[in-house]
């Protein structure tokens, strides 16, 4: 990867642009339809997260290796659904990938509450 080369960046600018777009826009769409008022800075906040989250799923594509059309797909439906929402999935892709199991975790620490509770008269 030459990030010196004009192409690699808007490779991974148009994913970033997508996702902000996608972010701004879900972020109007919920609050307009809470009936929200809609404030400058927190659509300019939503829109940089999801672009974040755009740079992520571009690289998180890339390793998957699928062509760019699909990942402008990903990155606007990720930056719809909100920074919030597409990091918590994100975080199960990277866990899952490293290893880390949080099932089992989540079942030990349950396991110990259990026994604490019990030990308690």
């Amino acid at each position: 990867m030459d990030l010196h080369e004009i192409g690699e960046w808007l490779k991974y600018a148009f994913p970033v642009i997508i996702a902000a777009i996608g972010g701004g826009l879900g972020f109007v769409m919920r609050e307009n339809d809470k009936g929200n008022r809609i404030v400058f800075w927190r659509v300019m906040l939503n829109m940089a997260s999801s672009g974040f989250v755009g740079l992520l799923v571009s690289l998180l594509c890339e390793a998957m290796k699928m062509d760019q059309l699909w990942t402008g797909f990903a990155a606007g439906v990720f930056g719809w659904l909100g920074a919030n929402v597409s990091i918590r999935l994100l975080e199960r892709v990277a866990y899952e990938r490293l290893g880390i199991s949080l099932r089992t975790n989540t079942a030990q620490r349950v396991e110990a509450a259990k026994a604490q509770e019990e030990e308690r008269p």
